[in-house]
């Protein structure tokens, strides 16, 4: 699996100038996208919209990876991360349907690839051109 995270123009507004929106998208072509594009692209602005919120969601995984925590659950704007041993189990809280679903869960692995990788792009200035792809096991 492959994703694309970038910049893209969102407009000029009056008091605080020109803005930029951080995208995640699944590459073209890729087998799986649908479910990446729900569960992982489309999350990413909700749950991680600043550098230090990705190293909060990196922790959480760390510790659980370390044996520190059993398991911990995290996110923001109705998307909650439900980080175990077993992976990431992505649960978006507006549908019922988007809940505890088996194509929601995900490895500790990719997750922080995910993580790391978008907070690159997050770090970079805003309105950088840098593409940043995500080559995902």
């Amino acid at each position: 699996m492959e994703l694309k995270f970038y910049y893209v123009a969102g407009g000029i507004y009056p008091n605080v100038g020109r803005i930029f929106h951080a995208v995640a998208e699944v590459s073209p072509g890729q087998d799986d996208a649908q479910r990446y594009e729900l569960y992982v692209c489309s999350t990413l602005g909700a749950i991680a919209q600043i550098p230090q919120q990705c190293d909060r969601l990196l922790r959480a995984i760390t510790l659980v990876e370390e044996g520190a925590q059993v398991s911990i659950s995290d996110g923001a704007n109705d998307v909650l991360l439900n980080i175990d041993s077993s992976g990431v189990q992505v649960d978006i809280l507006v549908n019922d349907d988007w809940v505890g679903q088996p194509e929601s869960k995900f490895t500790l692995q990719e997750w922080r690839m995910v993580l790391e990788q978008w907070k690159y792009l997050l770090q970079l200035p805003k309105g950088s051109d840098e593409v940043v792809m995500v080559k995902l096991p």
